[in-house]
């Protein structure tokens, strides 16, 4: 789905996921789109220079946060609208997140965005698990 020059040029974590950055992110959510992926969240990663794993953001008053969202699809919403409204946000947060007033100065590494997205079928199958798992079974 995604271009090989998008993938060579993205953070793999370990367990498979990717990393993009900032400036990455409206391609990555513009391909989801056209293939009508719904994003469902994200978080943002903090990966040191060399490192191959990602953690916590450090925070200029000296904790560690994490960012994530996450979007649920609206009783009555078509697929496409849910698709749309999943890709607004996570234009919005990848952009918004974090501030620069938030982090340390001269933080060493990068900040990167890792979505989760879903077709309509997964979404559809995963709907009908959860309401067969929370019905009750004689």
């Amino acid at each position: 789905m995604f271009p090989p020059e998008l993938l060579r040029d993205a953070f793999q974590a370990d367990n498979g996921e990717f990393g993009w950055t900032r400036a990455q992110i409206p391609q990555v959510v513009n391909i989801l789109r056209s293939y009508e992926m719904a994003i469902l969240g994200g978080e943002l990663w903090w990966v040191k220079d060399g490192s191959t794993g990602w953690d916590l953001i450090p925070q200029r008053n000296g904790q560690r946060a994490v960012y994530t969202w996450a979007g649920d699809r609206r009783s009555a919403e078509s697929w496409l609208d849910f698709v749309e409204r999943g890709a607004v946000d996570a234009l919005a947060h990848a952009e918004r997140w974090p501030a620069e007033r938030d982090l340390p100065r001269n933080l060493e590494g990068r900040i990167l965005c890792n979505l989760t997205w879903v077709s309509q079928v997964a979404y559809d199958q995963l709907i009908r698990k959860k309401v067969w798992h929370s019905r009750p079974h004689v």
